[in-house]
């Protein structure tokens, strides 16, 4: 039977040691905007969407923080996107050079760098 370890990384700066989900969720929650790919569907960006779903209901906030992407280009998103997220806007493009584009753009916006157009 395999043994299952936890990843823990040193912190230089006090020498003790930390999992690496504590310093992701930390990181989300200082965060201003979460970027998140469910591209794949990687179960983990799905823990993490849910983290700051949460803390924005906790703290009576709207669910504005964060941007859900899609790369059709790599995988389908009816087998990538769960049902949960299918009614919150997603910025679904075919190819990468988009999503980046898009990306820019979206980050710009939510700064109030650019008007929403």
């Amino acid at each position: 039977m395999a043994e299952m370890k936890r990843q823990q990384n040193l912190d230089n700066a006090t020498g003790y040691s930390y999992e690496i989900n504590d310093e992701i969720l930390r990181l989300i929650d200082e965060s201003g905007l979460l970027i998140a790919d469910l591209t794949g569907g990687n179960k983990n960006v799905y823990h993490e969407i849910g983290f700051l779903m949460g803390l924005n209901q906790g703290r009576g906030l709207p669910h504005e923080n964060f941007l859900l992407l899609h790369n059709g280009s790599i995988s389908k998103a009816a087998d990538d996107v769960g049902f949960n997220l299918s009614n919150i806007k997603q910025l679904r493009v075919s190819d990468t050079n988009s999503l980046r584009e898009e990306v820019k753009e979206q980050i710009a916006i939510y700064y109030g760098l650019k008007n929403n157009p």
